[in-house]
């Protein structure tokens, strides 16, 4: 049996105050809202600059300046708890809309493409066709992600990658099972839907083709 305490994200949430576009691209700076949770210390920073097509161009920067102190070991455990995992940021909009990076117009594909993006991936958020709420993950996604019809439960990201966290899950010891039984709620019900799953669910996790689009026959 693992020696190592177990460990449980907690989740954590900044919210940040209504901004003018364009008066945060006109001063010319970021503005950085600095937050504190237990020992974890960290800012949001977000700026904005003019474009030449008229639109803006938003930058949100997330920030871990923690100090791990001397206390905290070597080892991948004792760093943990000190950083930001799963980071995730919801950006909306009033009287102005978000232009996607996936599939911009052609009058935006040019400022789409300069976007940097450093371990976030933004996309549309909502009802599909809105263009006021942005989401931007650590993981991969496509517009207007949505949970699938697919998945048991809150596992993590509704069926993108249920069946591999499913199988980790099932290939844990019985100490190790034992270990997540005596843990809180939220992880021995994981543990019990997980186990109670039949093979027919299974199958159903195990992939399902979406949002095929017809090709086009050339001429």
């Amino acid at each position: 049996m693992s020696q190592d305490p177990w460990l449980e994200a907690t989740e954590r949430t900044v919210t940040l105050n209504q901004t003018n576009l364009a008066a945060l691209a006109e001063c010319g700076g970021a503005m950085r809202t600095p937050f504190t949770f237990d020992r974890l210390d960290g800012y949001v920073e977000s700026s904005a600059e003019w474009l030449l097509s008229g639109g803006f161009r938003v930058c949100i920067r997330v920030a871990n300046i923690t100090s791990p102190g001397d206390h905290v070991g070597p080892a991948h455990n004792d760093i943990l708890p000190l950083a930001f995992v799963s980071t995730h940021a919801i950006m909306s909009l009033v009287d102005g809309e978000f232009v996607s990076l996936l599939e911009p117009a052609e009058e935006w594909r040019e400022a789409a493409a300069a976007c940097v993006n450093t371990g976030a991936f933004p996309v549309l958020a909502g009802e599909p066709g809105r263009r006021d709420i942005m989401l931007s993950s650590p993981i991969i996604l496509y517009d207007y992600p949505e949970v699938a019809a697919e998945s048991p439960g809150d596992l993590f990201d509704g069926a993108e990658i249920d069946e591999i966290l499913t199988l980790r899950i099932m290939t844990l010891t019985d100490d190790e099972k034992d270990e997540m039984r005596r843990g809180d709620d939220r992880t021995r019900q994981l543990l019990e839907r997980t186990e109670a799953l039949t093979p027919e669910h299974m199958m159903k996790l195990h992939g399902v083709m979406r949002g095929l689009k017809a090709g086009e026959s050339g001429g």
